[in-house]
């Protein structure tokens, strides 16, 4: 079956909002390598509140610092002139993702923020996009920089791509589930190509 479209991650992916995730954890002194909105979620009341201004705070500062990561405006061009459908699910707030990307040469429907539902690794946002884009989600694509987005891709049943953004290949034990993998943002037409080939080979 082809592919139809492409659900992308923002933050880490397509934007570099440079987020410290470590003094974010500091900050709001939660364990070290402790996955930071699902410890929140765990939380109440004051310490819940004092938690999640201080996760507004930073996301502020990374839309003030973002900038669009080289080589990804022409991908996204790329993307739409074959006519796929594009949409975005981040773990930000859907307000801070729609500041972000007006730096982007595209237009994505939907942009699934934090607030709409459970955030990746649940599949819940990919396969209400798929649901809104009446297609399978064999017939999309999730790509992203984390393994939550991989980990999201597989739960959903879609094709999945790792921007590895000059991380070592191997050197984590998520990274198998990609099943393609952009080493260099200026790579991504031909990549993007030959993952559309293939898919076809398959119909």
């Amino acid at each position: 079956m082809a592919i139809k479209g492409i659900i992308f991650d923002m933050d880490g992916t397509l934007i570099d909002s440079q987020l410290d995730f470590d003094q974010m954890r500091t900050d709001m002194n939660l364990p070290p390598n402790a996955p930071i909105l699902e410890t929140v979620e765990e939380y109440s009341g004051s310490r819940r509140q004092e938690c999640e201004q201080i996760l507004k705070r930073h996301e502020q500062r990374g839309v003030e610092q973002a900038t669009v990561f080289p080589g990804i405006p022409a991908l996204l061009l790329h993307a739409e002139s074959l006519g796929l459908k594009m949409a975005i699910v981040t773990r930000n707030l859907h307000e801070f993702a729609m500041e972000m990307l007006q730096m982007l040469p595209v237009t994505f429907a939907p942009v699934i923020g934090r607030e709409h539902g459970p955030v990746k690794p649940d599949p819940w946002a990919l396969l209400y996009i798929c649901q809104q884009w009446n297609i399978e989600p064999h017939e999309a694509i999730m790509a992203g920089d984390y393994r939550f987005d991989l980990e999201a891709g597989k739960h959903a049943g879609c094709t999945t791509l790792w921007f590895s953004q000059k991380r070592v290949i191997g050197a984590s034990d998520w990274h198998g589930l990609a099943d393609y993998t952009l080493e260099n943002n200026f790579l991504g037409k031909q990549l993007l190509d030959e993952i559309l080939e293939n898919h076809r080979d398959q119909t």
